[in-house]
């Protein structure tokens, strides 16, 4: 993508547009949700575009408000599935994520805890520092 066109999704304030310019997604199911308990929600965006998904799951990004409007990504992860939820923990300030895991040679389907590690989510939740959840709670925000 230009870089022209990427810095005008970035000045948008509205998230489809964004998703659609900046992220290249025309399939995709999104929850707002405050993670960072800043009062402004971020973006939870799960790919469903062929292009953006294999065996193992979709692209998932985690996108805050930038100052100047529009988004920023915080995180593009990789094999992520749905549900996604939103754990009641949380690490350097921003909320815990539960990420299905399945398919793509994982012999049984499971739930890992994501941490913030005060830039990022991990990218891949089938890798440390991802870890397994032995019993996952949390609230479902997309599904």
């Amino acid at each position: 993508m230009p870089l022209s066109l990427a810095l005008a999704a970035l000045a948008t304030p509205d998230a489809a547009a964004f998703i659609r310019r900046a992220l290249g997604l025309v399939r995709y199911r999104t929850a707002a949700v405050d993670l960072n308990g800043d009062g402004a929600p971020e973006r939870l965006v799960l790919a469903q575009d062929r292009a953006a998904c294999g065996s193992g799951g979709c692209v998932l990004y985690v996108l805050t408000p930038a100052r100047r409007g529009g988004f920023r990504i915080v995180t593009r992860m990789t094999v992520a599935r749905a549900p996604v939820r939103v754990l009641a923990t949380t690490t350097r300030g921003w909320r815990d994520l539960g990420v299905t895991v399945a398919g793509g040679g994982v012999p049984r389907p499971y739930v890992a805890r994501l941490r913030f590690d005060g830039r990022r989510y991990p990218t891949n939740p089938t890798v440390a520092p991802a870890t397994m959840l032995r019993r996952p709670t949390g609230r479902i925000v997309l599904e």
